[in-house]
Parts: C-alpha cells; sequence; structure tokens
C-alpha cells in the first residue's frame, strides 16, 4: 500500500481514463461553459484545481477568454498533455502545476484509518493555491475524491468507510474550501451532487432536479463534502447556482451542482455601493 494512498488513489483514477470519455462528456463542457461565460472577465486570472485530464473542461474556450489558466492537480502530466492539445495561440496562456490542496492531510487520515488508528491532529490546509491571487478559481469535481478513493482502495468494509467520511470528511472539506477563498475573489465549486447507477438510485430521475420538480434539499449528498456549510462556516456566501447532468460512463449518471461563491463582505460592500 502506497505511503500516500489519498494521493494514489486519484492518480491511478486519471490514467485510467476510458477511450471516448472527452466526446461523451460534451454536454457536460458546454454546461460549465455557460456558467463560466458569466463569471470569467476578459484576461482574468483563473486557476482550476482538479483539472486533471480536463476532459470535463471547456478548456479552449477558457483559455480563449481569460489571461492566464493554471491547471492545478496532484501530477501535472494529465494537464500538460490537455494543453498540447489546444491551439498554439492559446496554448502558452495555460500552466500545470503540481499541488496538494490537502498539505498531506488526506494521506495522513487514510493510513491512520486503514490501520485501525485515530489520526494523530494535523494542521489543516492553508495559504493560497497554486501562484497566489486568483480572480477565479474553479473546484473541477474533487471535493467526493479526497479521500473516498484511497478509503475504497485499501479494502475497507463499507461501514468503517462510512464512519471515517463521516468523522473526517466534512472538517477536511472545510479546510479546503476555505484555502480556495483564500486564493481567489471568486470561486466556482463543481461537485456531483448525485448518482444514478445499477443499484443506486435516487427518488426521482436525474431531470425532476434539473427542472426543479425535485428539490435536493430531500436528497443527501455525499459523505462529508457538504458544500454549502464549508461556505457557511469560512464566511462564504453563494451567488449562483447550476445544475447539469454528467454522463459519466455507459449506464452511470451523475447530477452536477456548481455553486459560485464570494466573500460574504464582498456581497455586503457590492449592496452598499449599489444604495449609495
Amino acid at each position: 500500500m502506497s505511503s500516500r494512498p489519498a494521493r494514489a488513489a486519484n492518480l491511478a483514477r486519471n490514467q485510467a481514463a476510458q477511450d471516448g470519455r472527452a466526446e461523451r462528456w460534451r454536454p457536460a463542457r458546454d454546461a460549465l461553459w455557460s456558467l463560466l461565460d458569466r463569471h470569467v472577465a476578459p484576461g482574468a486570472a483563473v486557476a482550476v484545481v482538479g483539472a486533471g485530464n480536463a476532459h470535463d473542461l471547456p478548456l479552449t474556450r477558457l483559455l480563449a477568454r481569460a489571461g492566464s489558466v493554471d491547471l492545478i492537480d496532484l501530477s501535472t502530466g494529465p494537464s500538460r498533455r490537455a494543453l498540447k492539445r489546444e491551439p498554439p495561440a492559446l496554448r502558452a496562456r495555460g500552466r500545470a502545476l503540481r499541488a496538494d490542496v490537502t498539505n498531506g492531510v488526506a494521506d495522513a487520515i487514510v493510513t491512520a484509518v486503514r490501520r485501525g488508528r485515530v489520526p494523530r491532529p494535523v494542521e489543516a490546509p492553508r495559504g493560497p493555491i497554486g501562484g497566489g491571487r486568483y480572480d477565479v478559481m474553479v473546484g473541477d469535481l474533487f471535493y467526493s475524491q479526497l479521500l473516498y478513493p484511497a478509503l475504497l482502495d485499501a479494502g475497507l468494509s463499507p461501514h468503517r468507510t462510512r464512519a471515517a467520511l463521516d468523522a473526517y470528511g466534512q472538517g477536511l472539506c472545510d479546510a479546503v474550501v476555505a484555502r480556495m477563498h483564500a486564493s481567489a475573489e471568486v470561486v466556482v465549486h463543481v461537485h456531483d451532487r448525485l448518482g444514478w447507477w445499477d443499484g443506486n438510485a435516487p427518488s426521482a430521475p436525474l431531470e425532476a432536479f434539473i427542472s426543479g420538480e425535485a428539490s435536493l434539499a430531500d436528497e443527501p449528498g455525499p459523505r462529508g463534502c457538504d458544500i454549502d456549510g464549508a461556505l457557511a462556516r469560512c464566511g462564504q456566501r453563494a451567488i449562483h447556482r447550476a445544475l447539469w447532468r454528467w454522463p459519466f460512463a455507459e449506464n452511470v449518471d451523475y447530477l452536477v451542482e456548481a455553486v459560485v461563491a464570494v466573500s460574504v463582505l464582498a456581497v455586503t460592500e457590492t449592496g452598499a455601493r449599489a444604495r449609495a
């Protein structure tokens, strides 16, 4: 077993990308661009955390709009290959950066849990991510992957996995969300809110949640990654939301929820200026 199990589990999944995935995910890229189009100004400094292979990112459109785009992940290889697929005129605006946004905390938690121990207190991640201050940072579908893949690969029982996520997942998610908001003016949190596959089905069809016929408030999300709770605890406020279908694989769909958030202070100051 790796000494860095969370890192190893996520890198293995990046390397196992299925053929045809980029084409299958085109609708999800279009949906994400519809959101980013409203929040990324021309020339903006943008970062994407969890960029990986960038198959779910509207990377060409993002590079064309932004002044710079940092693709941040546990390894630079997949993101470098993604940039090489881009037109040469746009490629220079992007760069791949290696970073663990948990500062090794996820690895420490999983290592302790698989050994049957209580994780020792560890320093929560802090400080800016990547190159420093960004105008917009995107969290790209990594929140539910902070601990779960490594716990799954460790062969733990479902009971132990759930217990570990309940005990440590939300605290880690809170710290990462706070760190992202310390790195950017606007943060777009993109996460897999619900999933449909053989043996797993929420209370209503995916389309019912997108249309508003069914409420997400009635459905538990992935354990240990409540984005709204994390935002409230670090003084951030959601200003825009969007939902779309992510056709992950054959017979596997996810409902993606994207939450655009800024600091409560920024919202208050904007309102004060508007009233002046």
